[in-house]
């Protein structure tokens, strides 16, 4: 059993999950649609199952949890009727002087909790769990029932689409960016990567199962499901059903590892519609300069970091600032992560390359180009020619900072002058999850930690993670750009066609005003709540 799916939205109404005016407008769409309720309010707040029935244990003062991550106590698992645990969705954790520690999903269920009273003679305390999870849990633990030959069946009786799908639709509700698949002894493991950190999906799924599974991403993504002993690449685009309803494009890799192969599934684009410069958290300062920066009609912009720091966001949001039918804009990408009105983009491949593209672009007389990357000499001059001969160009670049992007370019090959003649910002930026602000808790920095975020000898106030139904347990929820801004006037320009060193010119801009650093621009962010002194640790460090 289970707790209804009123039950659950008033949980989440009362906890803050929803809005009672948004929940009315949601129960007459999802009549019109005939579709159910639960689903459609999950679809509108991209919330998991797994939110509502937090928010129900919340509600009740009863802690949740993750069945499939605990070890059952097997003497107490010998003295429940696997029938009982099944239907009634039951699995007996452990055992104290209090009583025993039962995880069920339907806390409400004083019938099943006194029957478990009176097998064990004992207290019987309660944590909830959601039902997916705790019929994974039930059936790894009580195996022993199962006959001979039931977990060969397991692939006949699986519905692949269905399984697929409930993978992604689960990736979508959760807001990940990225599935991973892999097989292990005990059979397929599901991991998604929210706000940076990967995570569990619970899935009952041996290696027939898996293989089938791996097989239909592989049909799905053009690739060859005889060649298991390479890696592949390839893509594909999926729908969701409504009530969720979207579509979007996925770049799919597989490898070969001891036990077979794995799939990691890339989510793209699915925020495109909501890209905007305000939402990607530049503070005020920076945000006017960059609007100032991206309206010039030539000249460079780059943006530095490692792989998956966000650039490519920053960029399009960029892009959807100055998208206008008056200008000719157009990308080089590999692959397209977004897909834009009103923006030509081609994608490179094994007969194009970044280089040979942009030139291609250069005699179709655009306004605004940009590069998914430089990666070498030849793109990068044919890139700074461009933004000479009056075009405005973007591209990204691997660099730590904002300011070694200029001795990047010079280990490249390009010329020292071309560069100082050309560029108009260099942004380096690090992506940090964002404090859920449902539940952060405050404290009160101590001494090293106040000298650190620049307030020496002040009393300041940082806030730390704790974990609700909103953030499902995490204490974050999203991600926040921190940046490093460097902007180019025409003294830092000079400075650079004369070679100067990397040091030579922070200290320079620093003086002029023109170079925020990103540990200052993480320490205001931690300051101001958005985020803790962890994360910002993580991805920074304090310089000058």
């Amino acid at each position: 059993m289970a707790l209804g799916a009123e039950q659950l939205i008033d949980a989440a109404v009362r906890q803050n999950l929803i809005e009672g005016e948004t929940l009315s407008k949601l129960r007459l769409d999802a009549r019109r649609a005939r579709q159910d309720l639960l689903d459609t309010v999950a679809a509108h707040y991209r919330l998991p199952l797994s939110a509502f029935y937090q928010a129900a244990a919340e509600l009740r003062g009863l802690s949740f949890v993750n069945p499939i991550s605990l070890t059952p106590s097997q003497k107490l698992l010998k003295r429940v009727p696997q029938a009982l645990a099944r239907r009634k969705l039951v699995l007996p954790l452990s055992e104290n002087e209090q009583g025993v520690l039962v995880a069920t999903a339907d806390p409400d269920d004083r019938a099943t909790l006194d029957t478990l009273q009176r097998l064990f003679g004992q207290r019987v305390q309660t944590v909830v769990a959601e039902p997916e999870a705790l019929n994974v849990a039930i059936g790894r633990n009580l195996t022993s029932s199962q006959q001979p030959g039931i977990a060969s069946q397991q692939l006949a009786d699986t519905d692949l689409i269905g399984l697929l799908d409930g993978i992604l639709k689960e990736a979508y509700l959760r807001r990940a960016s990225d599935v991973h698949m892999t097989l292990e002894e005990s059979g397929l493991r599901v991991r998604l990567r929210v706000d940076g950190k990967l995570q569990d999906y619970h899935i009952d799924a041996d290696a027939s199962v898996a293989n089938g599974l791996i097989s239909r991403v592989k049909v799905l993504s053009n690739l060859d499901i005889a060649e298991q002993r390479e890696p592949q690449d390839g893509g594909m685009s999926y729908s969701l059903a409504p009530p969720i309803d979207t579509e979007f494009n996925i770049r799919v890799a597989t490898a070969p590892t001891r036990l077979g192969e794995r799939v990691t599934m890339r989510l793209l684009g699915q925020e495109a519609q909501n890209l905007t410069l305000p939402l990607l958290g530049m503070s005020d300062s920076d945000m006017l300069h960059f609007r100032q920066a991206i309206r010039k009609p030539f000249g460079m912009i780059l943006l530095t970091g490692p792989t998956g720091s966000g650039k490519s966001t920053t960029l399009f949001a960029a892009l959807q600032e100055i998208n206008d039918p008056e200008l000719n804009i157009m990308t080089v990408e590999n692959p397209i992560e977004y897909v834009m009105d009103g923006i030509s983009q081609i994608q490179t491949g094994p007969k194009i390359s970044f280089a040979s593209a942009l030139r291609s672009l250069l005699r179709h007389d655009p306004d605004v180009l940009m590069v998914g990357e430089i990666r070498d000499e030849e793109t990068a001059d044919v890139a700074l020619k461009a933004a000479m001969t009056g075009h405005l160009v973007f591209s990204t670049l691997h660099t730590n900072t904002a300011a070694g992007t200029v001795a990047r370019l010079a280990d490249i090959g390009c010329e020292p002058y071309l560069i100082g003649s050309t560029m108009n910002a260099v942004i380096a930026q690090r992506l940090v999850r964002k404090l859920c602000p449902h539940c952060r808790k405050p404290r009160v920095a101590n001494e090293e930690e106040a000298k650190l975020l620049g307030q020496e000898g002040r009393q300041v106030t940082i806030y730390e993670p704790a974990g609700c139904a909103a953030c499902q347990g995490r204490g974050y929820r999203g991600r926040l750009g921190l940046f490093e801004t460097l902007w180019f006037d025409e003294a830092l320009s000079k400075l650079v066609s004369n070679e100067c060193t990397e040091d030579e010119l922070e200290v320079h801009a620093i003086a002029a005003g023109k170079l925020n650093l990103m540990w200052n621009d993480g320490s205001a962010k931690v300051l101001a709540g958005m985020t803790s002194l962890s994360e910002l640790q993580a991805v920074a460090v304090k310089r000058h």
